[in-house]
C-alpha cells in the first residue's frame, strides 16, 4: 500500500510538473506568436483590370467590381512574393456590397498540386457575404506565398466587394473561420393557436392555387467542393431572396410559390440541427409571399446529391452536410435526417400559418446507389423494395408533421413518387399514399417535362406522339385519382428554351387543357432556372428580368381557360420551316462498323416534319467480312429497348430478319409504317450498329 501511495503521490507531482511545463511553453509560444509582426499585403498591387476587363479594382475605395456577360468565374489578383515561414494564417477583412461573396485563391511557390483532389477548388476559400473577416490557415510546409486571387462565384455576372486589408500573421491557434458559427436560437412558431380552413376539401383547395412558380434559392447547393454557408443560393445564380423579388413573381401572375429546400447542406451538428439562420430566412420568404396573397409550398430535401461521389465524401467528412437515399443500405440514416428536418420545419411553421402554407414531403427521392435510381423499373426487385422504402419515408414525414399538432394536424401535404417523380411512379400499385388520421389532406404530386428535362432528353419539336403521351398520362391519372375524387398537383412542369417557342407554347397549352378538363382537380408549378443562359432560364434573378414572356403568359392564361393572343408578327418571326429530308443522305461520310463497337445515333428530331407519315430507309452497304449484320433500334420514352428487326410490320428487302438484319445485298430497304415512324419520332434516337459492314449512305425514300 505504501508503494502504491508513493507511486500515486509521485504521479501527481509529475502531472503538476507536466502541466507547469505546458503552461510555460504555451505562454512562450503565445508571446512568440504575438511578437511576430504581421505582414500587410499591399493592396495597391491588385491589377486595375484583368485581361478581358471584366474585373476592375479601384485603389481609392479598395473596391473590386465584376461586370461580365458569361456565367464563368472571373477574377483579378495581387502578387505577394512573401516568405511565410514565420506565419501560419492569412486574415482578410472585407465587405460584400451586393449580398454576394467571393472566392479567395492562394498560390504558393513550392506547392505540389498532387496534394489536392481538385487543384482549383481545394486552393479556394469562399468568403461569404454575411461575414466581414475570414481567417485561413496557411498550408504547412510552404515557404513562399506567391499571389492571392479574388474570383466571382459561378453564376454571378455582376458584383462589388471591398478588400479592406489582408495580413499574414502568427497565431497560437490557426483555425479556419467557421462560416456556420451562429448564436441564433432555434426558430419556433410560438403562436398557441391559429385559424385554418379545415372544411375545404382537397379537391376544391387545389383549384384555388392557380399557377405556381418554382423558387429554389433555398434548394441550391454545391457538392461540397466549396463551403458557401448561407450563400448557397449563389451556386445556381439566384440572388439573396428579397420582398421585391417575391412581389415581382406575384405581379407576373403566379399565385403559388414552391420553395425547394436543401437543409441537409445547412447543418450545424451531428444531430442534423439546421442552421437557425437558414430557417429564419426561409420563414421570411414564406411571410412575404403570404402577405402578398400567395400560397406557399415548403418542399423537403433532395436526394440526388448523394449520386455525386464527391458529395458523398463530403457527407462522410463534414457534420454540415448529409444526404438521403431511398435504398436499404442508407435507410436508417435517411430516416434520421428526414425526421430531424421535418421536426424542425413543423416547429418553425405551425399555428401562425393557415391553409396558405402547404408542405411537400421530398423532392425527387431516388435510390442513389442503384442503376435505376432516378428511373425505377416495375420489373426490378430492388426498385420494388425502393418503392416500399419511400412509402416508409412519406409515412414518417406525415406522422412527424401531424405529431406537431396545432394547424399542422390539418395542413395539406403533397406526396411525391420515386425517382424523377414521373406520373408512372404515383399511378403504380407500388406507390402508397400514407395513412393519415386527418382525412382528405394528402395530395399526390408528380413532375412533367413534355419536351425533355435535361440535355439528354430535350426535343426540338412538339410532336403528335408527345401530345398522345400527355393524353395517356392524364388518362392514367383519371383511373388512379381523379375518378376517386383525389386531386393531383404537378409540382414541376417546364419546357426547355432550346426548342422553338411556338412548339413550347403549343405543348404547354395542350398540357394545360388536360390539367383543366372537367372531372379533374389539378394545377401546376412552372420550373424556372434563375438566369437566361440555361435551358429553363425564363427569368434572371440577378437582374429581375423575364424572358419568353409569351410562353409564361400562355401558361397562365391556359390555367384560367383562356387563350393568350399571339400577334401575327410574333408568329411570323418565330415560325420554323423544316425542309424535307426525302432523298437526302443522312450521313456526312461512310461509317464502318465492325464487331459492334462503332454504332451511332440519329437524333429523333431529324424525322419530325421532314418525312411523310410512312416511308422507307434505304441503306447502301458494303460487306467487309463474314456474316454482315445491320442493327436498327431505339429506346422509347419508357426506357425500353425496341429492336426494329423483331417487328411484324417490318419486311425488309436486301436483308433477312434473324439476328437483327443479315445483309444480303448492297441495297437494303427497311419499310417504316406510320406507327413505327411515330415511335421513332418519340424515341431517344435511332441507333444504328452492326458487324462487318460499311454504311455508305442512309436515305429516306417514299
Amino acid at each position: 500500500m505504501k508503494l502504491l501511495n508513493n507511486r500515486t503521490g509521485g504521479g501527481k507531482n509529475s502531472v503538476k510538473k507536466y502541466f507547469s511545463l505546458l503552461i510555460i511553453l504555451s505562454c512562450t509560444f503565445a508571446a512568440f506568436a504575438q511578437n511576430v509582426k504581421p505582414y500587410t499585403v499591399d493592396l495597391n498591387g491588385i491589377q486595375a483590370f484583368n485581361d478581358d476587363r471584366s474585373v476592375s479594382f479601384d485603389k481609392k475605395t479598395k473596391t473590386i467590381s465584376v461586370k461580365k456577360e458569361s456565367l464563368e468565374q472571373k477574377g483579378t489578383g495581387v502578387y505577394v512574393g512573401q516568405n511565410i515561414s514565420d506565419f501560419n494564417i492569412l486574415r482578410i477583412k472585407y465587405k460584400a456590397l451586393d449580398n454576394i461573396g467571393f472566392h479567395l485563391f492562394i498560390e504558393y511557390e513550392n506547392d505540389n498540386l498532387n496534394d489536392y483532389e481538385n487543384s482549383w477548388w481545394d486552393r479556394n476559400t469562399y468568403c461569404p457575404s454575411y461575414l466581414t473577416e475570414m481567417v485561413i490557415p496557411l498550408k504547412k510546409g510552404m515557404r513562399k506565398l506567391n499571389s492571392i486571387g479574388f474570383f466571382s462565384p459561378n453564376g454571378v455576372k455582376n458584383e462589388k466587394f471591398v478588400i479592406e486589408s489582408i495580413t499574414l500573421e502568427k497565431v497560437s491557434n490557426p483555425v479556419k473561420t467557421n462560416i456556420w458559427a451562429s448564436n441564433e436560437p432555434s426558430v419556433i412558431d410560438t403562436a398557441t393557436s391559429g385559424k385554418i380552413d379545415d372544411k375545404i376539401s382537397a379537391w376544391d383547395y387545389i383549384k384555388k392555387l392557380g399557377v405556381g412558380f418554382q423558387y429554389w434559392p433555398f434548394g441550391a447547393m454545391s457538392n461540397g467542393e466549396q463551403d458557401y454557408g448561407l450563400d448557397t443560393y449563389l451556386c445556381c445564380g439566384w440572388r439573396k431572396p428579397s420582398k421585391e423579388e417575391i412581389h415581382l413573381i406575384k405581379e407576373k401572375g403566379f399565385n403559388t410559390i414552391r420553395l425547394q429546400t436543401s437543409p441537409n447542406a445547412q447543418l450545424i451538428d451531428e444531430k442534423y440541427t439546421i442552421d437557425p439562420r437558414f430557417i429564419k430566412a426561409l420563414k421570411e420568404v414564406v411571410d412575404w409571399a403570404i402577405e402578398d396573397g400567395m400560397y406557399v409550398i415548403i418542399c423537403g430535401p433532395f436526394s440526388e446529391q448523394m449520386m455525386d461521389e464527391y458529395y458523398r465524401k463530403t457527407v462522410e467528412n463534414s457534420i454540415h452536410y448529409a444526404g438521403i437515399s431511398v435504398s436499404d443500405n442508407y435507410k436508417e440514416k435517411s430516416k434520421a435526417l428526414i425526421k430531424a428536418v421535418w421536426t424542425q420545419y413543423a416547429a418553425a411553421f405551425n399555428n401562425s400559418y393557415d391553409e396558405h402554407l402547404i408542405f411537400e414531403t421530398l423532392n425527387e427521392p431516388a435510390d442513389c446507389f442503384h442503376e435505376h435510381g432516378s428511373s425505377p423499373r416495375m420489373d426490378c426487385a430492388v426498385c420494388k423494395k425502393d418503392f416500399a422504402i419511400l412509402n416508409e419515408y412519406n409515412q414518417l414525414i406525415v406522422d412527424t408533421i401531424r405529431a406537431s399538432g396545432g394547424n399542422n394536424a390539418k395542413r395539406f401535404i403533397l406526396i411525391e413518387g420515386l425517382g424523377y417523380a414521373k406520373y408512372e411512379y404515383i399511378t403504380t400499385d407500388l406507390f402508397k399514399l400514407p395513412n393519415d388520421k386527418t382525412k382528405d389532406r394528402l395530395i399526390p404530386a408528380f413532375h412533367e417535362y413534355p419536351m425533355g428535362a435535361n440535355e439528354n432528353s430535350f426535343r426540338n419539336f412538339y410532336t403528335g406522339s408527345i401530345k398522345q403521351f400527355i393524353t395517356e398520362e392524364f388518362n392514367a391519372l383519371d383511373k388512379t385519382y381523379f375518378s376517386k375524387h383525389i386531386p393531383v398537383y404537378v409540382t414541376e412542369v417546364g419546357h426547355p428554351r432550346v426548342a422553338p417557342i411556338l412548339d413550347r407554347i403549343a405543348s404547354i397549352k395542350d398540357f394545360m387543357a388536360e390539367v383543366s378538363k372537367n372531372g379533374r382537380s389539378c394545377t401546376v408549378s412552372m420550373h424556372v432556372d434563375p438566369h437566361e443562359d440555361v435551358p429553363f432560364g425564363y427569368y434572371d434573378s440577378l437582374s429581375l428580368k423575364w424572358f419568353d414572356t409569351e410562353y409564361i403568359n400562355s401558361l397562365i392564361f391556359a390555367s384560367q381557360g383562356k387563350d393568350f393572343p399571339l400577334s401575327n408578327e410574333f408568329i411570323k418571326k418565330n415560325e420554323v420551316k423544316v425542309e424535307s429530308i426525302v432523298g437526302k443522305n443522312l450521313l456526312s461520310e461512310p461509317r464502318e462498323i465492325k464487331d459492334w463497337n462503332n454504332g451511332f445515333i440519329i437524333n429523333p428530331d431529324t424525322f419530325v416534319r421532314s418525312v411523310p407519315a410512312k416511308y422507307k430507309f434505304q441503306f447502301q452497304i458494303e460487306k467487309i467480312g463474314a456474316t454482315p449484320i445491320l442493327q436498327i433500334g431505339f429506346t422509347d420514352r419508357a426506357g425500353v429497348w425496341n429492336d426494329v428487326s423483331t417487328r411484324n410490320d417490318v419486311k425488309p428487302t436486301g436483308a433477312v430478319k434473324g439476328n437483327n438484319f443479315e445483309v444480303k445485298s448492297e441495297t437494303v430497304i427497311i419499310p417504316i409504317s406510320e406507327k413505327l415512324a411515330a415511335a421513332i419520332e418519340d424515341s431517344t434516337g435511332l441507333w444504328i450498329n452492326g458487324h462487318n459492314i460499311v454504311i455508305k449512305s442512309i436515305k429516306v425514300v417514299e
